[in-house]
């Protein structure tokens, strides 16, 4: 047992590494930050900077910067919140959502090419357990 926690432990390690040194050599059209926070408002529709924050596992003050600059960029905006009219909601732009599309598409891309010696149930496995590795990830962070 402790054999495959220290394999885990130094396999999540070397992934992080690998991963950040990924992200430094793309040329994406936006920053992970920037793509993130796109994806769950095509997810989610508008909201507003507390609820962005809770899904990104950020505080409110790094969300309310990271959609002023992003709002500056011209990839979201501001809207009057119906339900709180002391808080906005935030909500893509048109440009935001091509620019994500198009980020989603050369990622998508590049993880077919990483995965294509892989079958298919080799690739659902995988998803399904990474998809568990961060919904642990996540309960870890509330406790």
């Amino acid at each position: 047992m402790a054999a495959v926690l220290e394999t885990l432990e130094q396999e999540m390690a070397r992934l992080v590494r690998v991963l950040e040194a990924v992200q430094r050599r793309r040329n994406y059209p936006l920053e992970r930050a920037q793509y993130l926070l796109l994806l769950h408002l095509e997810a989610a529709g508008p909201q507003p900077v507390r609820s962005l924050a809770e899904h990104l596992l950020l505080d409110d003050s790094t969300v309310t910067r990271q959609v002023a600059a992003m709002e500056q960029a011209g990839l979201v905006r501001r809207e009057p919140n119906p339900s709180d009219g002391r808080s906005s909601l935030i909500e893509a732009t048109a440009e935001g959502m091509a620019l994500m599309a198009q980020m989603r598409d050369m990622r998508l891309g590049r993880i077919a090419i990483l995965f294509e010696g892989w079958d298919e149930a080799e690739k659902a496995d995988l998803a399904r357990l990474l998809t568990a590795l961060n919904e642990s990830l996540r309960r870890s962070i509330a406790e």
